[in-house]
């Protein structure tokens, strides 16, 4: 390109890939922290949890794309972008380069962060033993390869990436399939738990802008800008599709027919019962939990117990006989209550799973 013309180098220095990547990495950054916020918000005030361990690296994780969208602005800003002819040599180019390291290294932390979360996620959700080895494998994989991304920052990393997206999105497929619930359902609940097939897609279409750049080392600053909002893309859409699974109960609460929409429960809004068949417990008997419980869909509210006398008014040797029930609900945030079962029943056979509402045995005490 050095022997252009000035009316050719002119004409190059009109173009410019800087704006475009500025404001990628503004849009996804802002969104993506919106939707962490909003995770955290859900997790406590509908949920009333306390942060896990996956939320405090999805944090971490977003805390990193901030920096990373930090050093990307910086770096168009001193001239990422333009074409190299119009860049002053080397001074002009000291500034692109140091930015785009210091990115790089946060761009990578974001992603492992991010899977770290996933996985962790996954392990709280399937504890059924055929999941814990591969969970494990899958966790060593990525840590490892975001040390080694890290402290190399090799090129060919890309490959090994999209790998392990494929990986973290495909471990909870086999578990969910075997499911006794009807297909339906298990497609929804892959539909949510594999959002990040769209991280994959964006991490190949990443892997094309590097190829690109690579084959023209000539003007690398002008073919580094559809890389660098790639990257963006790809580290922000991660986020996105880690949190969005827990602000369920968040849009269930804003849009009430949501919950009807997104689940295949056999059953109206006004019916009352519960679904003829128990939703996916998924562990063994000392993890009882359901998929809606484990992905902060359906947060469980115990009635206080109360105390009253028996209706038959009856008592032995002159003494008061009084009973006490408790009860248990599942509530749902668009205002339909659906009863379940209490927990002293969950192991009893489906058909009596099925009740509306298990009524605990009636415990009798004496009043002296």
């Amino acid at each position: 390109m050095s022997n252009l013309s000035p009316e050719e180098i002119a004409e190059l220095a009109k173009e410019d890939n800087g704006p475009k990547t500025r404001a990628i990495a503004y849009s996804f950054t802002v969104t993506a922290v919106i939707c962490v916020s909003l995770r955290m918000y859900t997790r406590i005030r509908y949920l009333g949890r306390s942060l896990g361990w996956e939320d405090y690296t999805i944090g971490a994780s977003i805390i990193c794309a901030i920096i990373t969208a930090v050093f990307q602005i910086l770096q168009f800003n001193a001239g990422g972008g333009r074409h190299a002819v119009t860049i002053p040599f080397p001074d002009g180019l000291v500034p692109i380069l140091k930015n785009l390291y210091i990115s790089i290294i946060f761009y990578n932390l974001s992603l492992t962060l991010t899977k770290v979360s996933i996985l962790l996620q996954y392990g709280r959700i399937f504890t059924v033993r055929e999941m814990r080895i591969p969970l494990r494998i899958v966790m060593a994989m990525c840590i490892s390869y975001g040390i080694a991304v890290i402290c190399t920052l090799w090129y060919s990393h890309a490959g090994f990436n999209i790998l392990i997206d494929v990986l973290v999105a495909t471990l909870p497929v086999r578990v969910i399939w075997k499911l006794q619930i009807p297909k339906q359902q298990k497609i929804a609940l892959l539909s949510i738990l594999t959002i990040g097939w769209f991280v994959c897609v964006v991490s190949i279409l990443r892997l094309h802008a590097l190829t690109v750049m690579v084959a023209n080392p000539q003007d690398t600053t002008w073919y580094s800008a559809a890389s660098a909002y790639w990257s963006t893309i790809e580290m922000n859409m991660a986020i996105l599709c880690a949190s969005l699974p827990a602000l369920k109960p968040l849009l269930v609460n804003i849009i009430p027919g949501f919950a009807s929409r997104t689940t295949s429960r056999g059953y109206g809004p006004n019916s009352g019962r519960r679904p003829s068949f128990p939703f996916a417990t998924i562990g063994g008997s000392k993890a009882k939990r359901t998929v809606d419980e484990e992905l902060e869909m359906e947060p469980k509210r115990t009635i206080n117990t109360q105390v009253y006398p028996s209706a038959s008014n009856t008592s032995v040797h002159g003494k008061d006989i009084y009973v006490t029930r408790q009860f248990e609900q599942h509530c749902h945030f668009d205002r339909d209550v659906h009863n379940s079962d209490s927990e002293s029943q969950k192991d009893l056979a489906d058909s009596e799973s099925q009740k509306g509402l298990v009524e605990e045995p009636p415990k009798v005490y004496e009043k002296r």
